[in-house]
């Protein structure tokens, strides 16, 4: 039998089904029967991880005969809001789900980051207390709330800011980010101490052990209602670490180089430590954190916009457009604070290692589609490097004097000798990694070059 959470992760994954045919009142299993017969839910098709999932659990009546309610599109919401209700067959179990972010929606993340609201936020309240009162939801009722990513925090801001506090039962936050300084202090100043950790304590929070996502901003979940799951992705899948069906993953058979998933109607068990992957992103958002709120503002937004370019829409849902500022704060502050994490931080330089070390870069991007960017950020990127090893190299070569200073008859078997050797040791692997780093940022640079010389030769004829 399927745990409340498992449920409220089952549902997370059917909203990204994208199947907006389906009227209010049928239940999930009728929706499964109508769904199955396209080509884009059957083996091979786009949405089969996700049809699978969703089917494996619908075995379960408690989840097949729930029926789908108050979808946002019906409902005149705009696309980011997309959202829906399940309701239990007596009508006595209610799950309000929020879709992650949709198409002009990725600049609306990065101002959650800064503001103490934002629109799409606000949409989504709006959204559940118009169901509440249509639906005349009372305290009474078992109501859980709860998203996927931008829905996971869409979820958590209806919990903490709703006038329908009463009505929400729990709130399961699956991979959601968290929320600016702003946004928590407003909550502090609106609610007593009791009611703001009354509010808070009804959120779970549940991660993918290497998501990358929910550590964006601050983290208002508590430490012991937090977990994280097991999600068997490979290393070069880096979206699939952020893909909730990927939760309910299991490794199947090798087909060539690689090995196919098989995807069930459970969850898979928790972990007891988030992975390398997570603690490389939870340091670089630590660092974005520290950044002046105006320069968070503008690096945040050109991370999203360009996030925003593999959807239709290129431009934000509220027409957020970026500005010349923006750009000159991404580039002045987002960059070497992005540097710094990948670069200075133990588990920056893992994951680095662990992405591109012994990897075909070219050979892997060849008939990709992807971003062109200004190269401008890779020769910053490479002077960053070339001023870390001159300074590495100094600190290695004074050390190396003061030992030479050091008496024959002194050095051996002595602590400090023993000490200085070891710091020389540390400073010379770290020279090599960097070496390492730098080499791998200038066959990145090497490779955008070509196709610059490449594109202009194509124009010319």
């Amino acid at each position: 039998m399927l745990t409340e959470e498992e449920i409220s992760m089952v549902l997370n994954t059917y909203m990204y089904m994208n199947y907006k045919e389906a009227e209010d009142g049928m239940t999930l299993r009728e929706i499964l029967e109508e769904v199955q017969k396209l080509p884009e839910y059957q083996e091979g098709g786009r949405y089969y991880g996700e049809y699978s999932v969703v089917s494996e659990a619908a075995g379960d009546d408690r989840v097949g005969e729930m029926v789908i309610g108050s979808q946002s599109h019906l409902m005149g919401f705009d696309d980011g809001t997309c959202a829906c209700t399940f309701s239990s067959k007596e009508n006595d179990e209610v799950y309000v789900v929020y879709r992650g972010t949709g198409d002009g929606e990725w600049p609306d993340n990065g101002l959650g980051m800064t503001r103490e609201k934002t629109l799409q936020q606000e949409r989504a309240l709006t959204y559940f207390e118009t169901v509440v009162e249509k639906e005349g939801y009372q305290e009474g009722n078992r109501v859980i709330v709860t998203g996927h990513s931008k829905g996971g925090n869409k979820a958590q801001y209806v919990t903490m800011t709703t006038s329908y506090d009463g009505v929400v039962s729990a709130c399961y936050n699956i991979d959601g980010q968290g929320f600016s300084e702003k946004a928590i202090a407003r909550w502090k100043r609106s609610y007593s101490d009791h009611e703001y950790e009354a509010r808070r304590s009804k959120i779970t929070g549940i991660y993918g052990e290497n998501d990358y996502i929910h550590v964006l901003g601050r983290s208002i979940v508590r430490e012991d209602q937090t977990y994280y799951v097991k999600t068997p992705v490979a290393v070069e899948n880096f979206a699939g670490y952020h893909d909730i069906k990927y939760m309910f993953a299991a490794p199947g058979k090798e087909q060539g180089e690689k090995t196919s998933m098989i995807f069930s109607g459970s969850k898979n068990s928790y972990v007891a430590e988030p992975g390398l992957l997570l603690a490389c992103a939870a340091a670089l958002s630590a660092e974005v954190m520290k950044m002046p709120e105006e320069k968070r503002d503008g690096a945040a937004a050109v991370l999203m916009q360009l996030m925003e370019l593999s959807g239709k829409k290129k431009r934000g849902q509220n027409g957020e457009v970026l500005t010349k500022k923006d750009v000159e704060d991404f580039y002045g502050a987002g960059i070497p604070v992005i540097l710094k994490s990948l670069l200075l931080t133990e588990e920056g330089r893992s994951v680095f290692f662990r992405l591109f070390q012994g990897r075909n870069l070219e050979a892997e991007m060849e008939g990709r589609q992807f971003v062109q960017i200004e190269k401008g950020g890779f020769d910053r990127a490479l002077m960053v490097s070339e001023e870390l090893l001159a300074g590495l190299s100094d600190c290695f070569e004074r050390l190396e004097r003061i030992q030479k200073q050091i008496p024959f008859w002194f050095r051996l078997g002595s602590a400090v000798d023993n000490r200085i050797v070891m710091q020389m040791n540390f400073l010379d692997g770290k020279k090599r990694e960097l070496v390492k780093m730098k080499e791998k940022l200038q066959e990145i640079r090497g490779i955008y070059d070509r196709m610059d010389k490449q594109m202009e030769e194509e124009m010319a004829l």
